[in-house]
């Protein structure tokens, strides 16, 4: 998809991005027809989030293929009625999931997912704020990853960081010391993208340091 494309293009290029973004995407009520390659053993989600955006691979998975038990309940893949969990979850039924670059999908993704660095996740706030002009809030405990990346924006629609927890840093997969995750909805992204543009289009910050440093209510009279 060229828009999905174009968001990761811009983005990657301001914010000088290493790896991919990555799209997820549930499917509730039927199986995608595309073919897409099944991990060769049970992975969890965090791993093949960090193979897509590091490697640029997808991955099309089920319940029997996702190692880790929190993710299953997080994903939908199991009921949690009976469970007391205090941590984001979507309700059961979740048939299968698609992880993959952003620029690679052919759907439309739940959420949008960013591995980065504090300073980059930095320089994305600002362009969000510059957006929006409203502070970005965040919900994190350093526990279960991926409820704060991908359910809590999936339910409510809403961006959200992640510290990620020690699954995703030793157990399940080898994040970064200096890597966060931001997951947020496409629209977020595609504002993101749409204020790169408009930035790009003034010609950067006359002082020749980076647009992204300019205080963002300054960026805002610009765009008036």
């Amino acid at each position: 998809m060229k828009v999905l494309r174009d968001v990761e293009e811009r983005l990657r290029s301001y914010l000088g991005l290493k790896y991919h973004l990555v799209g997820v995407k549930l499917f509730r009520e039927v199986s995608p027809k595309d073919s897409f390659p099944r991990p060769e053993k049970p992975v969890a989600l965090c791993q093949m989030i960090r193979e897509s955006s590091t490697r640029g691979a997808s991955f099309l998975y089920g319940l029997d293929d996702e190692k880790c038990p929190t993710a299953r309940v997080v994903l939908g893949f199991r009921d949690f009625k009976h469970l007391n969990v205090s941590f984001k979850v979507v309700q059961s039924g979740t048939r299968g999931v698609l992880v993959s670059p952003l620029d690679r999908m052919s759907y439309t993704p739940d959420v949008v997912l960013a591995v980065l660095t504090p300073k980059q996740m930095m320089d994305l706030t600002v362009i969000l704020h510059a957006e929006e002009n409203v502070p970005l809030s965040a919900e994190f405990t350093g526990e279960h990853a991926c409820a704060e990346f991908f359910a809590k924006p999936y339910l409510e629609g809403k961006s959200n960081l992640s510290l990620l927890c020690n699954g995703a840093r030793e157990v399940y997969s080898d994040f970064r010391d200096n890597e966060v995750v931001f997951g947020a909805p496409l629209e977020v992204y595609l504002r993101a993208a749409k204020t790169v543009e408009r930035i790009t289009k003034m010609g950067g910050a006359l002082c020749g340091c980076r647009t992204s440093d300019i205080p963002a209510e300054i960026v805002n009279e610009f765009m008036k």
